[in-house]
């Protein structure tokens, strides 16, 4: 079977849960997919991101000219702007006519982890990883123009994919609730996976804390700074600790500034937080010790697919503090994490106070989830993506 995978929205420069995703799966897709060829499709400005996969000689690359993506790019973009449904699925269907072509010529199926897909008159089957549809929920947290768009064009993807893929039951029944033109035949649950080898090779951790002036005992928030990540939460908690217990609880958050950065700061600064640290993107090798070193992971985030950092963590050996929404409390059917109410701030303050100095426990629970996680392989993942490409193949 021909498997194409279409990466050319991936952006090189983003370090986040959706380019984890990708690589992640396609590095499972390497370790069990040897009966199949898989075509990745990407840019000049992506391609390095990918380069590993070239050494597997059932993976080819596809380059396509960054010139070239630019002006259908903005020829799309003008019929977005128009708010018809029918003249952006016109527009992109003809700025992407080749490329769609060249896809389909090459693979029996087309997969992409990319959100939305690019046009709408595929030849092939195609399945998508739309991933969530976090505006539905909370238009608050977006632009008008980002409402927009995310409208337009997850509707229009939810219309024309072959399949959707869903990372949790809760967001497939919410695919489903939202988009009354997908049946429930049409959508695929399929976890989100980890590496699991990258996080339980022990690394060297002692220079780390120097490195970054961070204390010995920390709780770590891996997170892009949205809103939704609901950082305000854990620092008000904290906050709480400090004035109700007199105890310090150290918190180191890495990720990059997006719109809920100016309020984090402006909260560290105004409540003389000194012991909350912002670390900004870091090196894989580092957030790997972070996670080996931290005492508690921390997963604040109000809606969620699901949660990569609960199963990085899991993988490293660290006990979590999850929000509890639908994800995290289906992940908590085979790991042991510590649930909250994610607007409640007395009460993760009760829990973080309860479980820092209760290291049976955090033990107890490092080792229940390090016997579990294998569970949630990439590779694992990555057998149930073939087993429903063949299906759809052979249908």
């Amino acid at each position: 079977m021909r498997i194409g995978v279409n990466c050319l929205r991936i952006n090189s420069s983003y370090v986040g849960g959706l380019n984890t995703f990708t690589l992640g799966l396609l590095d499972g897709f390497a370790a069990t997919g040897t009966g199949h060829r898989f075509i990745l499709y990407v840019t000049q400005a992506n391609q390095r991101l990918f380069s590993k996969f070239e050494k597997w000689p059932n993976f080819e690359m596809v380059v396509t000219e960054d010139r070239s993506l630019a002006v259908r790019k903005g020829f799309c973009q003008a019929g977005l702007l128009s708010g018809s449904r029918n003249l952006y699925r016109i527009a992109s269907n003809m700025a992407y006519r080749g490329i769609q072509a060249k896809m389909d010529s090459d693979s029996d199926i087309v997969y992409v982890p990319s959100v939305v897909l690019q046009s709408f008159n595929t030849g092939k089957p195609t399945v998508l990883s739309m991933h969530d549809i976090q505006h539905v929920h909370y238009p608050e947290f977006f632009t008008w123009e980002k409402r927009l768009s995310r409208q337009i064009t997850y509707g229009l993807s939810a219309d024309y994919a072959t399949y959707l893929q869903a990372s949790s039951e809760f967001i497939k029944t919410d695919m489903l609730a939202h988009f009354p033109r997908v049946s429930p035949e049409r959508v695929e649950t399929i976890s989100e996976g980890v590496t699991v080898e990258d996080f339980v090779q022990p690394r060297d951790v002692s220079q780390l804390c120097a490195r970054y002036g961070l204390p010995e005992k920390f709780l770590f928030y891996p997170a892009q700074l949205w809103p939704h990540k609901n950082h305000l939460t854990v620092l008000k908690a904290l906050k709480r600790i400090e004035e109700r217990a007199g105890v310090k609880i150290s918190l180191v958050m890495t990720g990059a500034r997006f719109s809920a950065a100016p309020a984090i700061a402006s909260f560290i600064r105004e409540q003389a937080m000194d012991y909350a640290h912002y670390l900004g993107k870091v090196p894989f090798e580092d957030m790997v010790g972070l996670y080996q070193k931290a005492q508690f992971l921390i997963a604040a985030g109000l809606y969620e697919a699901s949660c990569l950092p609960v199963l990085e963590a899991a993988a490293a050996g660290t006990p979590i503090i999850a929000a509890r929404i639908p994800p995290t409390e289906e992940l908590g059917q085979k790991l042991q994490l510590n649930l909250f109410n994610p607007l409640d701030v007395q009460e993760l303050a009760r829990l973080i106070l309860s479980l820092w100095d209760d290291t049976a426990k955090a033990s107890d629970q490092a080792v229940h989830n390090s016997r579990a996680i294998p569970f949630y392989s990439w590779a694992n993942a990555a057998r149930k993506y073939i087993n429903l490409f063949e299906r759809i193949v052979t249908a």
